[in-house]
């Protein structure tokens, strides 16, 4: 093999070429000089630890996967090497794991496939053998082209893969893994649509493919399409119900459109086919949390932190009950794993919000706040998230919605059942909702993601595209009447009840009233405001399951809060008294004369059982699922005194007048 000339080609790649070429020692000398300037370099520290296991240094080569992997904890390629390493020191154990954490980052590694094949063969455990073959026979039949486009998309090279798809399907434009691959790639672009048609066409040449059925579910519910979504997963557990992954599908669809009771048995079977499947246990513990069983939610956590002690969300989700408290055992297991090297960095973030949680609880504020911050700033540094973008479509919306546009052209929907709860999340909106689904006239649904997905369509295909809310000037009064009985029709899947009202509690509907209003104009909305320093640090101490990017910074939070004020007086001015602002604390203050003035504004009687809205009986999916089912305690407005010292992003921007926070 020919070595670059060091003269001209740069010194990473003369070492590719070094170890391709089996000159190890030399590779080793370059490689050495280029962490020199970069220590962190993960193609570096990969090829260097290479080196050291073909030069046998096993030893030496686990300290820089060490060091790799703790930069970069997703790097598929550094588990497969780190299991080779495992493997040469007989520790059979760590490296079935190393391999197993390879090929869920990366499924396309065949290597990594291959030695867990004869791993579990030596552990006579034939139904993983024979997973495993499988795998190996399905990456062996893929063309070397695909298998180029796969890997560079388990790395991250999301354009390079699309292009190598979509060049592999214009010769083979029916070749089913290609359209999957595609597929995949729409999915992480957000292009759903796409995503759908692709599935669904492999679907229907592959009628008996279980794994497209089941992607194809899960695309479909990312569109809301959850009626389709449900269909689609009963027939597919009707058609094979001894497969555990069917009936999962089915349980969980069960839960999205609100029928979480019946997706309980569903989880109990599943468990009993895989009962060490830690990922089960969670979900069917969300499922206990939202019909109001917490000890039974509390007991499939902790069950699932025992099967696997690095799995953050089990931690996180008893955390997120808000009524569970942490003993030191658990601490303690959370505390061993929490910074090591190996674990992945979802779990790390989700067990650092959970020990700041556990610290907070007791009175440790100091190390609260450490572990809170440590935990937004893992979960920040995957997102991509720039406050200045959101205040510019803040600034869009005050623009392009101006009081005229809503006497012009308007929707003939005559619904009036819909109420939107709008806000910041943790401003006190699942208080608010459960009051009002106590009435019999009123339902309370969920966080229902209809309208966010109707302004993601009027946005365009891409980001780039701008057009919304610009647009909304341009459509036809038959457009908007579509949408709104669209609107009225999607969600009905939603309700249980024949109520004349029902509640969408989306907080971040804030940012579309405009879109609402054209569509829905006897819509009411409410706007569920908190003290400005008490709402965002609640937001700072919250991992959300999805979305809400901006409140993983006190400066970006500090940011969304402003925006979200300025737009919010935009809209008053925009609809009047169609809007209700309630203060949180006004509400914990004079529960009975807030809850009056809530009803009037809906239009209905005043009912006592609003007032005892704890002992209501209903599914309630956020963070304060447990807390709305107590009555109020008035001593939670303040807990954000205790950590005052280190948050002066806040006070010093939302400044106090005569002991008041604005």
């Amino acid at each position: 093999m020919t070595i670059p000339d060091s003269t001209t080609v740069p010194p990473l790649v003369q070492a590719e070429a070094l170890v391709k070429a089996q000159q190890f020692p030399a590779a080793l000398q370059i490689l050495n000089q280029c962490l020199k300037a970069q220590p962190n370099d993960r193609q570096c520290l990969y090829l260097k630890a290479v080196c050291h296991r073909y030069l046998q240094d096993v030893s030496q080569a686990i300290g820089t996967l060490s060091t790799l992997l703790a930069t970069h904890p997703e790097y598929a390629r550094g588990y497969q090497e780190l299991g080779h390493c495992y493997r040469i020191q007989t520790k059979f154990p760590e490296a079935i794991n190393a391999y197993q954490m390879a090929v869920q980052l990366h499924p396309g590694l065949l290597a990594s496939w291959q030695q867990l094949s004869h791993l579990f063969a030596a552990l006579n455990e034939p139904t993983l053998v024979r997973e495993a073959q499988d795998k190996i026979t399905e990456l062996k039949a893929l063309p070397p082209f695909l298998l180029a486009a796969q890997s560079a998309f388990y790395e991250g090279k999301i354009a390079k893969a699309e292009r190598l798809t979509r060049d592999f399907l214009i010769k083979q434009p029916s070749h089913i893994p290609a359209m999957r691959l595609l597929a995949k790639i729409a999915i992480k672009l957000n292009i759903l649509e796409d995503a759908q048609v692709l599935l669904s066409s492999a679907a229907d040449m592959a009628p008996h493919s279980t794994d497209l059925q089941l992607e194809l579910i899960q695309v479909l519910q990312k569109r809301q399409l959850f009626d389709q979504a449900h269909t689609l997963a009963q027939a597919l557990f009707d058609n094979h119900p001894h497969l555990p992954l069917a009936e999962l599908a089915l349980a969980n669809q069960c839960v999205a459109i609100g029928q979480t009771e019946q997706a309980i048995p569903h989880f109990d079977s599943v468990l009993s086919q895989l009962p060490s499947h830690a990922p089960v246990f969670v979900q069917r513990g969300h499922a206990f949390k939202t019909i109001g069983l917490p000890d039974a939610a509390i007991a499939d956590y902790l069950k699932a932190c025992e099967l696997k002690p690095d799995f953050g969300d089990a931690y996180w989700s008893l955390a997120n009950l808000k009524t569970f408290s942490f003993d030191d055992a658990l601490i303690n297991t959370m505390m061993s794993v929490v910074n090591q090297p190996q674990v992945q960095v979802m779990d790390k973030y989700h067990i650092s919000f959970a020990l700041g949680k556990a610290f907070e609880d007791k009175a440790d504020y100091a190390q609260s706040f450490a572990f809170y911050a440590q935990g937004n700033e893992l979960k920040h540094a995957q997102l991509n998230y720039q406050a200045g973008d959101t205040s510019q479509q803040i600034q869009a919306q005050i623009e392009h919605c101006p009081p005229a546009l809503f006497t012009q052209i308007l929707s003939a929907c005559k619904s009036a059942a819909p109420i939107f709860i709008v806000g910041l999340p943790r401003a006190g909106s699942t208080l608010i909702e459960q009051i009002l689904a106590s009435h019999p006239l009123i339902e309370g649904t969920s966080e229902l993601p209809n309208i966010l997905a109707l302004a993601r369509k009027l946005s365009g295909r891409y980001k780039s595209d701008n057009a919304y809310p610009a647009n909304l000037t341009g459509f036809s009064a038959e457009e908007l009447t579509q949408w709104g009985e669209g609107y009225i029709n999607d969600t009905q899947i939603h309700r249980t009840q024949q109520t004349p009202f029902f509640i969408d509690k989306m907080p971040n509907n804030f940012r579309h009233l405009g879109l609402i209003k054209l569509i829905l104009p006897h819509a009411k909305i409410i706007d569920a405001r908190r003290e400005p320093i008490a709402c965002c640090f609640s937001g700072y101490k919250q991992l959300f399951a999805e979305g809400q990017e901006f409140s993983y910074q006190l400066s970006d939070i500090r940011q969304y809060y402003d925006d979200y004020v300025a737009l919010m007086a935009h809209w008053e001015q925009c609809f009047g008294d169609s809007i209700l602002r309630v203060q949180h604390e006004e509400l914990v203050d004079d529960l009975e004369g807030q809850v009056r003035r809530l009803l009037d504004f809906i239009g209905v009687e005043f009912n006592i059982a609003c007032l005892d809205f704890h002992k209501t009986k209903r599914n309630v999916k956020t963070p304060s699922a447990e807390q709305v089912r107590q009555p109020i305690n008035p001593e939670a407005q303040h807990q954000w005194r205790h950590f005052a010292p280190y948050i002066s992003t806040l006070t010093e921007h939302f400044t106090p007048v005569d002991g008041q926070t604005l």
